[in-house]
């Protein structure tokens, strides 16, 4: 009835609760049914407030720097037992001495005895090495080159044959350079103490406007290496692609990576969807198995096939499961079953494809059972809202081969593990230096990043790399050398 509708009925008084019930059956009955509504409709508020409480990073795909610090949450990972130091059985590497040392220092007694002998003419019977490992700090050395202008009898003119990179009076060394990007974009410090500790330590005065220069002209140079890795990534059997959000001018843009165990590439762009994976130019040109989250832009893409994480989706089944839904539990054991399977035999057999598929379809029609699709009534405008069960239950069943392709293909993994830790460098970017100032600065960073990931999953030594871009034979990752 309308009376009970007002917030005001909270606050009756007994007198009032008493005018009512001596009003009759009716009313009595109209605030009791009212009653029992708001109480259910509270219920559900305070259930829903607790699940949502109770997300973080192992249940749903907030990040774990989103976590309550004062709860420990689970992870999908089993955990070893073992300490994190060196196991048992594990060789390890010790400082050992060398036979030759840089500088020996003679530290033998000297003077006289307590009996009064000099030790001069005392008796060998031991003798102790003990070796020290250090670095000598770093120093500026500078080199001049020099020549004179000659001129021949006939009347040309001959000027002195410097150093292809030497052709200012001065300038700073390759060396130099090459620390100043490593720092940068493999250490992620900040120009401001960067320039701090060159000022420190070499005594070189380098203004944070000349580090940024380093940093584009090692992009300049290295960009034609880095396309060359776009082109390899192309060809690739397996791509791994995710993206994340990062700030560029004071705006929010986004970072699209594509990779494989070996390669990296990355690139930004203002917009998340279609018009960045275009101008990003390697998908619409790609014809093997990319593995990604279930974003949907992805799936425009019909000229190849596609892999769903199932990390993204254990953490969904985790927190159904959670919640008390057995079919999530069911369906979450038999993906990681499979996934065990396949590893143990590298690999699973028809028959036991056929048994996982036939299994997954009979879960996922359970869990349908339980959450089933909400129609439309009658007059009603728009699409009803579906439950979160429903959303998660229908990806799996109409993305049913997507779900699976790793146990259908060998060479697909079970999650983008690869690709969302090729992102994770861009996260760490942005806490330790901020926000990117400009769209080259953004693009600088990528193109660099994407060479150090190459050479760093190559096995080979990143400083030695970015050495050789300022020279005319650049290190290539030698994932592209096989592939060539």
């Amino acid at each position: 009835m309308e009376p009970y509708k007002d917030e005001k009925l909270l606050h009756l008084t007994d007198g009032q609760l008493g005018v009512i019930y001596d009003s009759g059956k009716a009313n009595t009955v109209a605030l009791l049914k009212f009653l029992i509504t708001e109480i259910n409709n509270l219920k559900a508020e305070v259930q829903e407030l607790k699940k949502t409480l109770s997300k973080d990073s192992h249940n749903s795909n907030n990040p774990p720097s989103s976590d309550n610090m004062l709860k420990k949450p689970k992870s999908l990972r089993k955990s070893t037992g073992k300490k994190p130091c060196g196991q048992k059985g594990h060789e390890g590497e010790t400082l050992r001495q060398i036979e030759n040392p840089d500088r020996i220092e003679d530290r033998s007694p000297k003077g006289k005895c307590d009996c009064g002998r000099s030790l001069k003419n005392a008796k060998t019977i031991e003798s102790i090495i003990r070796q020290l490992f250090d670095c000598s700090l770093p120093s500026l050395f500078v080199t001049q080159f020099q020549g004179n202008v000659l001129k021949c009898a006939c009347g040309q003119i001959h000027y002195p044959d410097f150093p292809d990179e030497v052709v200012k009076e001065t300038q700073y060394g390759n060396s130099i350079k090459s620390l100043a990007v490593y720092l940068k974009h493999y250490g992620f410090i900040s120009y401001e103490r960067m320039s701090e500790l060159f000022s420190e330590v070499f005594g070189i005065n380098l203004s944070q406007g000349t580090l940024v220069n380093f940093v584009n002209e090692c992009a300049e140079r290295v960009e034609s290496v880095v396309e060359e890795i776009k082109a390899t990534l192309k060809k690739a059997e397996v791509l791994h692609c995710d993206e994340s959000g990062m700030r560029i001018e004071k705006s929010t843009a986004w970072l699209h990576s594509a990779s494989t165990e070996f390669l990296t590439f990355y690139y930004p762009h203002k917009r998340r969807g279609i018009k960045a994976m275009e101008a990003m130019g390697i998908l619409s040109e790609f014809n093997g198995t990319v593995v990604h989250d279930h974003w949907h832009p992805y799936f425009r893409y019909d000229n190849c096939l596609h892999g769903l994480c199932n990390a993204h989706n254990l953490r969904e089944l985790i927190f159904f499961e959670e919640n008390g839904e057995e079919w999530a539990e069911k369906i979450k054991n038999c993906l990681l079953s499979a996934k065990r399977e396949k590893e143990s035999h590298q690999g699973l057999s028809e028959k036991q494809i056929k048994k996982y598929k036939i299994k997954m379809h009979q879960l996922i029609n359970d869990g349908l059972r339980v959450h089933p699709e909400k129609r439309r009534r009658n007059k009603a405008r728009g699409r009803p809202s579906q439950s979160k069960e429903f959303n998660l239950l229908r990806r799996l069943r109409d993305r049913f081969d997507e779900v699976l392709r790793f146990i259908l293909d060998d060479a697909v993994p079970f999650d983008n593990n690869q690709g969302e830790r090729d992102v994770r460098m861009l996260k760490i970017q942005q806490k330790v230096s901020g926000s990117f100032r400009s769209m080259k600065g953004a693009q600088s960073f990528c193109i660099i990043r994407s060479y150090i990931s190459s050479i760093r999953k190559c096995g080979q030594a990143v400083f030695e790399a970015l050495a050789s871009v300022w020279t005319r034979e650049i290190v290539l990752p030698k994932a592209i050398l096989r592939a060539e």
